[in-house]
């Protein structure tokens, strides 16, 4: 008999959309990776210096790198919890490294260099990496995994319906504004409903038309999946690099769900990643030709992307496009990633001074809530505010997070009980899908979902945000999938 427990059930009995044959708990992953990242999370603490901050953004990325290669490649199992895990560790511990290794600071610490204390960073990465552990060990053993071994998606001529009709779809929100710069458009504060669906449903179909694409069976199909493809992944130029990166690990987590077969196919493989990366560096650059377009104006934030393209081809025309994109991001990526620099702020501060007790997570709660529900909440809240107010920093914008609103609240147990939370809260709204949808709907929402625990520098807010509409836009894709279909056909009766 195996020594690895068995997974609980908290799925509330529905069936298996997903496929019945789930993989047991892995023994690596709730004994020996959280061990693993509790001892050095703690060396970190305890060291309190930047030998300590460097050792333990190692071990983050090398875990994180590790998870993330068996799970693309190798068809380890999907939870929410070790993905959230796993983005937590690269996010915070890969970006430092990244600063740590590419920005030029002389004989300076890493810590000097940023103006920061090595201490406060070394306390603030163990921290993410005692929060890593308990996602890693508690995920594996109390949440199931999303996807059963045996389950294959299947994209038939009605799936392929709905990405050429959400392709032009969201096309048509570009001409007409609903969607702009950087996803949708609001205004006055009021966010367009068809904008937050057309928003909603670009995150899975980008993964889904690629998938479709290499599994299409005639030509007509692979032509128009491969069109739909090339359209989606140029969007990303709209809306970011971050955007580029999660949907391309996405691409590749459809493409092992629908059967794409990687053994034996060394020349593919080569080929769809270093697509997926030239997709990727291609749309980051013009993403930030575009936001450097919008740099002039009074309010950058409401240039609109017809007036960004003239400006970037104007750039163009001058020849000087390519070195001010390259320039630029080069210069922003070397600090842009070090994100641990607030959170470990707000950790320090929380030790010092009384934190927030819940106002954080009440207000970017009631943030969530559209306004015609709910006219009178505070529409200018903002993390960053209340942490100057709580701790006596000046913060500016920053990169928010599930655990810098833990640590806003309530210190390190905040950090260590906020992700688990969250968990549970996605888990419960994604078993409800489960029990009300079929295998479509129920893969946007999964994908949306998993897509949300990709990303680090989402706050509170913006998981409320996409909690309250998965229900609702699944319901539309239901509908969209169950429609009758009409088909000319001919010959003989």
């Amino acid at each position: 008999m195996g020594t690895a427990p068995q997974t609980v059930d908290l799925a509330f009995g529905r069936p298996r959309i997903f496929g019945d044959d789930l993989a047991p708990p892995r023994q690596a992953f709730f004994a020996v990776i959280p061990a693993a990242l509790a001892f050095f999370g703690m060396l970190s603490w305890v060291l309190g210096s930047d030998f300590g901050f460097v050792l333990a953004c190692m071990v983050a990325t090398a875990v994180g790198l590790y998870t993330l290669w068996g799970w693309l490649f190798r068809k380890a199992p999907t939870r929410f919890s070790t993905t959230m895990g796993m983005v937590l560790l690269l996010g915070y511990g890969g970006g430092a490294l990244n600063t740590w290794a590419t920005l030029p600071r002389g004989q300076l610490s890493v810590a000097a260099a940023m103006g920061m204390d090595a201490g406060v960073l070394a306390r603030g990465i163990g921290a993410v990496l005692l929060s890593s552990a308990l996602l890693y060990c508690l995920g594996e053993i109390f949440e199931k995994p999303i996807f059963g071994r045996d389950f294959l998606f299947p994209i038939d001529g009605r799936t392929r319906a709905l990405i050429y009709a959400g392709t032009l779809a969201i096309v048509a929100g570009y001409a007409t504004h609903i969607l702009g710069f950087q996803g949708t458009s609001s205004a006055g504060g009021h966010l367009n409903p068809v904008g937050a669906f057309l928003g909603w449903l670009y995150l899975p179909l980008p993964a889904i038309s690629v998938a479709a694409f290499l599994m299409a069976p005639q030509r007509r199909a692979k032509v128009l999946c491969g069109i739909t493809s090339v359209i989606l992944l140029l969007m990303f130029s709209t809306l970011g690099r971050r955007v580029a990166v999660y949907t391309g690990v996405e691409v590749l987590l459809v493409m092992g769900l629908v059967g794409y077969r990687w053994k034996g196919r060394v020349f593919q493989k080569i080929m769809v990643v270093a697509g997926l990366a030239v997709a990727i560096v291609l749309a980051s650059l013009m993403f930030m030709l575009f936001r450097i377009a919008g740099w002039g104006a009074r309010n950058p934030e409401q240039v609109s992307l017809t007036k960004r393209l003239e400006l970037a081809h104007k750039m163009v025309e001058k020849g000087n496009a390519y070195a001010i994109a390259t320039s630029t991001t080069k210069e922003n990526l070397q600090t842009r990633t070090f994100v641990v620099g607030f959170f470990a702020s707000v950790l320090e501060g929380s030790s010092r001074t009384t934190p927030a007790l819940g106002e954080d997570v009440i207000k970017q709660a009631e943030d969530a809530i559209p306004s015609f529900l709910y006219p009178e909440k505070d529409r200018y809240f903002s993390e960053e505010d209340l942490v100057d107010q709580q701790f006596g920093y000046g913060f500016g914008d920053q990169a928010n997070s599930i655990l810098t609103a833990g640590g806003t609240d309530f210190g390190l147990l905040g950090v260590l009980i906020y992700p688990l939370l969250l968990i549970v809260l996605m888990r419960i709204i994604y078993d409800i899908a489960a029990r009300c949808f079929g295998v479509v709907p129920l893969m946007l929402i999964a994908l949306s979902l998993i897509y949300a625990s990709l990303q680090t520098e989402i706050g509170l807010t913006g998981y409320f945000a996409l909690l309250r509409v998965v229900l609702p836009f699944g319901l539309i894709i239901a509908g969209f999938m169950v429609f009758p279909s009409f088909r000319l056909r001919s010959g003989r009766h």
